[in-house]
């Protein structure tokens, strides 16, 4: 780009670019994950004509992204516990100056917070879900 390409923020007021957002953002989206999880979850319906089917795929989606492994539950139909820190890996016996140690004690941390974590936004989770 040379000096004379470079447009000055003086001359254009930036509607241009508004106007291609807006053009661009009036398409419809062809994936869930183009759109925001809010509008990406259709209504439920009930009855002969359900939706139920894609409205769990698309709501499992929509809480896996806001919730992480939380969002989990619908698929599963039981609340995601992760893995158990293995002592094992850790060589605990060769570890003179309790470096191991430390990352063993980072890791149970690690997964404490990641729990505590999920069941503080079991709350938000209900609340999205019965919106």
């Amino acid at each position: 780009m040379t000096a004379g390409d470079k447009k000055s923020p003086g001359k254009d007021s930036g509607k241009g670019t508004f106007k291609s957002n807006k053009k661009h953002g009036s398409r419809s989206p062809t994936s869930v994950t183009s759109l925001n999880s809010d509008t990406a979850v259709p209504m439920l319906r009930l009855g002969v004509n359900n939706n139920f089917d894609n409205f769990k795929k698309k709501v499992s989606i929509a809480c896996m992204e806001k919730y992480k492994n939380l969002g989990r539950l619908i698929v599963n139909e039981a609340y995601y516990e992760p893995p158990a820190v293995d002592p094992n890996l850790f060589n605990l016996s060769n570890n003179p100056h309790d470096i191991e140690k430390g990352h063993l004690k980072e890791a149970h941390k690690h997964r404490d917070k990641e729990i505590n974590d999920m069941k503080i936004d079991r709350t938000s989770m209900y609340a999205y879900l019965i919106s």
